[in-house]
């Protein structure tokens, strides 16, 4: 019988990972008549898969630019390194926590809010055109990769999440009447993306998510 050491929970068959916390289970394998959790994994499997492809685009892209508008190497290498170090976040909890998608949601907004009081207390616009944009743009693949592999399913668990994710990713243009964005591609292309992303949603699910938006907001 396998054994779960956090939960002190035993459990019948093949399964590798504790259904209740996500740790891996040790023992013998005894017959049960749980489906094999492969079944459960693959959607995660799959998310992981196009987050890392979708990662790894952006990061050739991000070279590219670094090159052809000659960034500075720390600030290019610092945001890379930001990228990967998140990135790397996501995927490990979308394999191994139990309910990641709010855990991933908030982490963003969590980013946002550092590089929001890193900026009032520095001034430095490297922060708004460059940590802020590229914060807001992870956020806008991930929910893209959510709508591409649960479907409906995202809207009617998540729909409050993807409209404020929508909303912050809009907040970067203000930056360019400001004067916080002298330099506002990375700023243009967070905007460009989160209107791309709510005309998506407004063309192929636009009942739905009234609908979920008339619950929220319903007595």
């Amino acid at each position: 019988m396998k054994h779960c050491d956090a939960c002190t929970v035993d459990f019948t068959g093949d399964m590798a990972r504790c259904p209740l916390c996500q740790n891996e289970l040790r023992g013998e394998v005894s017959p049960a008549a749980f489906p094999a959790q492969q079944i459960y994994l693959r959607p995660r499997r799959l998310a992981v898969e196009i987050i890392t492809f979708v990662t790894g685009a952006i990061l050739l892209l991000h070279g590219f630019f670094s090159y052809l508008f000659s960034w500075p190497i720390p600030i290019a290498s610092a945001s890379a390194a930001a990228l990967i170090i998140s990135v790397l976040f996501i995927n490990s909890a979308i394999l191994h926590v139990p309910r990641p998608l709010r855990l991933m949601f908030r982490y963003f907004y969590i980013m946002l809010a550092i590089a929001l009081v890193w900026f009032v207390a520095t001034m430095n616009h490297v922060v708004t055109m460059f940590v802020i944009p590229i914060t807001c743009l992870v956020s806008l693949v991930f929910d893209v990769v959510l709508l591409i592999v649960l479907r409906a399913k995202a809207i009617d668990e998540y729909a409050k999440y993807l409209a404020f994710d929508i909303v912050a990713g809009l907040m970067p243009l203000t930056f360019i009447p400001l004067g916080w964005a002298p330099w506002d591609v990375l700023v243009m292309v967070s905007g460009l993306v989160s209107l791309l992303v709510l005309l998506g949603l407004l063309v192929f699910a636009r009942r739905q998510l009234f609908s979920e938006f008339g619950k929220q907001f319903s007595a």
